[in-house]
């Protein structure tokens, strides 16, 4: 399906180069989405839900922590890319997180990252995420906040960000939802609550480069659709292959906390 046929999300998983941009989105974050979740205490036995689990390899790596005793869902939207994820304990929900059903109390861990800034009704979907919480389980949410890129980026690399800002926000994103997150897990009533903010800086032809590239590459699309200025796009995409030079991207802020036990 070519973007332009998505009329709300500028980066479904049907995008033939999906494959690889998950690649390379999984190089850059997973291993501090593990760091956080082993800190949490994800281990043998827990049942968990990865919500917006694109081409699964959280939920591979989900599957491995909590043992043959545990249970993962990996939940998207689009399955297709999680087609070889048939671990035992795995099971791949196709599930529209702002219209099905999501059950209550039911999972130790329930995960989302770079997700709910996508979703226009992410305010409505958040407190629905932590009612999935089983009381004493946990919530963690990763999502990034594009502070660093608005407060250091210049020149041609600042206005390929400006471009895919604008053809996100068509689309219903927001880049500054995820700097209230600890707030917004307190007014949801959990307990606990704790968040750090990790700021990507990379050199050109990194995985964040390319992963930055691919993406502005597969928003392009989109971009000529609504008028805006796809060269500055092409431009901030050259710059990224130049290893002589380094970028901020995004910060990834991510919050958690405990549904309180029952007494």
């Amino acid at each position: 399906m070519p973007v332009s046929a998505d009329p709300g999300y500028a980066l479904p998983n049907s995008w033939d180069r999906a494959n690889r941009r998950f690649e390379l989105l999984a190089a850059c974050h997973d291993a501090a989405s593990r760091r956080r979740a082993a800190a949490l205490g994800v281990g043998p036995g827990w049942r968990c839900l990865d919500a917006g689990a694109g081409e699964g390899s959280f939920a591979r790596w989900l599957a491995q922590r909590v043992g043959e005793r545990g249970h993962v869902v990996a939940a998207d939207l689009d399955v297709t890319l999680m087609a070889d994820l048939d671990a035992p304990n795995v099971e791949v929900r196709q599930t529209d997180l702002t219209r099905d059903a999501l059950p209550r109390d039911a999972f130790d861990l329930v995960h989302t990252r770079l997700a709910l800034i996508h979703i226009p009704a992410r305010d409505a979907l958040l407190p629905r995420l932590a009612a999935a919480v089983r009381p004493g389980g946990v919530l963690l949410v990763e999502e990034d906040d594009v502070y660093p890129v608005a407060s250091t980026a210049t020149g041609a690399y600042r206005a390929a960000w400006d471009v895919f800002l604008q053809t996100m926000g068509d689309g219903g994103t927001d880049p500054a939802w995820a700097r209230d997150l600890p707030q917004r897990l307190g007014a949801l009533g959990l307990t606990g609550i704790d968040a750090e903010s990790q700021v990507q800086l990379f050199p050109g032809g990194s995985h964040p480069a390319e992963f930055w590239s691919l993406t502005w590459l597969q928003a392009r699309e989109r971009a000529v659709a609504i008028g805006a200025a796809v060269e500055d796009l092409d431009r901030g995409r050259a710059l990224l292959a130049d290893p002589e030079r380094w970028f901020h991207g995004p910060a990834t802020v991510a919050a958690w906390g405990r549904r309180p036990r029952r007494v």
